[in-house]
């Protein structure tokens, strides 16, 4: 199986890829980083579509995890149109390719963005993919955007795309520091959220490689299946979300986001939880 990256040097590309060979893929890695070295790593500008025709040309499926990764890094409309162009430039580039799986990068922020300035209006939790998306900023807006276009290369393009919902993807060196001590009370909307750099991989590579209907677009969180601080999840809501409708009885330490559509369409269960190995937090 030939499967491009784009994203490649990045945290999460990085780990996606390591991954991919693992598990025997032939993978080319695309990012703006360096120069390339002829055998898998090419470097490439995803805005301009005649170099993504070329570094997904003979491709089987595409993993897109390039983009301007957090808002304000540059202006506003920088990142909105470099993160919208390039997604769409691969969602095309595979359309007239005959690549028929695509896997793109989403995000929480495209309903919660912490340290906005106001908490976020969730109307029920845990969330789910049938939420109303609530994006507060140009990048949360802008993976918004892809998971449309993803939606519509599905339903009239014969392909099939998934959107890839992350939360924090916590690097495995740093994976030791957690859980992180509780925010305090005054916090205006800590991110409870985090995930595996493996786990984050993991999902990026079953929902490349799972047999998924065709002409369809997922949808999906990947998370730990606990939030990475050090406190209950009851506690944390009573503290940040008091007002909030709750569909289910959360457990102790229990992540605010639901992992059943990840489950279910692709068959990815997060190995690695964020607290102590008494409780489990390398699950084999």
């Amino acid at each position: 199986m030939k499967l491009v990256i784009t994203g490649s040097k990045g945290r999460l590309g990085s780990a996606v890829v390591a991954y991919a060979q693992a598990q025997g893929a032939d993978v080319l890695g695309v990012d703006q980083v360096g120069v390339g070295n002829l055998s898998d790593y090419i470097v490439a500008d995803l805005t301009d579509v005649g170099q993504v025709y070329d570094v997904l040309h003979g491709a089987d499926a595409v993993i897109h995890l390039a983009a301007i990764p957090h808002a304000r890094r540059f202006t506003s409309a920088r990142t909105l149109s470099n993160n919208v162009a390039s997604g769409y430039n691969v969602l095309l580039g595979a359309q007239h390719l005959g690549i028929r799986r695509v896997v793109m990068a989403s995000s929480i922020q495209v309903m919660h963005r912490a340290g906005y300035h106001a908490r976020a209006r969730f109307q029920y939790l845990p969330l789910d993919e049938a939420h109303p998306p609530d994006p507060k900023d140009e990048y949360g807006l802008s993976k918004l955007m892809l998971e449309q276009a993803a939606e519509m290369f599905a339903h009239h393009y014969d392909m099939t795309t998934v959107s890839l919902r992350y939360v924090w993807v916590c690097p495995a060196d740093d994976w030791a520091s957690l859980p992180q001590k509780p925010p305090p009370d005054d916090a205006i909307d800590p991110l409870p959220f985090c995930v595996h750099s493996e786990d984050a991989a993991r999902a990026a590579w079953l929902a490349a490689t799972a047999p998924l209907p065709a002409n369809t677009h997922t949808v999906a969180f990947i998370a730990a299946p606990d939030i990475r601080f050090d406190m209950d999840t009851s506690d944390f809501l009573r503290k940040f979300y008091p007002n909030v409708t709750l569909r289910t009885a959360f457990k102790s330490r229990e992540t605010l986001v639901s992992l059943k559509r990840a489950e279910e369409a692709f068959g990815f269960v997060p190995k690695y939880r964020c607290h102590s190995e008494a409780e489990g937090r390398g699950i084999p």
